[in-house]
């Protein structure tokens, strides 16, 4: 038997970011959670959402479940993506945003949740759901470990 560790996931994690979010070190606390989670971030990029699309999954998922840190990190990077400022903050505030894709995803996303699932079938829902779920995880462990946000995640 294997004994699995939290060191490989997060040199993963940091050759694919560029460093180690304080975030990633708290779920480290558990491998399996780790492996979990560096897993499922790399299959999230093969999605058919864009980084931007993702984004707006992560900051809607983090703005209901008011999670500081994440709100924080999916900011950044969603500004990384393209992003404007007034698209991240509409999103930061649970507000809806202009572009009709990106609303139509934001709405998906907030129904998914408030109905724990229970909506009708959506192009996208399986890949939105996969997002949910990864956002969710470091949500909640955000919300209960309180890691400091990372200086990479401040905005500019």
């Amino acid at each position: 038997m294997t004994t699995l560790t939290s060191d490989e996931p997060l040199r993963e994690l940091e050759q694919r970011i560029g460093f180690i979010p304080n975030l990633a070190a708290a779920i480290a606390g558990s491998p399996v959670a780790i492996a979990g989670f560096v897993a499922l971030q790399g299959a999230l990029r093969e999605t058919n959402l864009t980084p931007l699309e993702r984004e707006v999954v992560g900051l809607t998922v983090s703005a209901e479940n008011t999670c500081e840190y994440s709100l924080a990190a999916h900011s950044a990077f969603a500004r990384g993506a393209g992003g404007s400022p007034e698209l991240v903050a509409a999103l930061r505030a649970g507000e809806p945003v202009d572009d009709p894709r990106l609303r139509e995803l934001q709405e998906l996303t907030r129904s998914l949740l408030r109905e724990r699932g229970h909506v009708p079938p959506h192009d996208d829902v399986l890949e939105v759901i996969a997002q949910i779920a990864y956002t969710t995880l470091a949500n909640y462990v955000a919300n209960v470990a309180r890691p400091p946000i990372d200086a990479a995640f401040m905005p500019e």
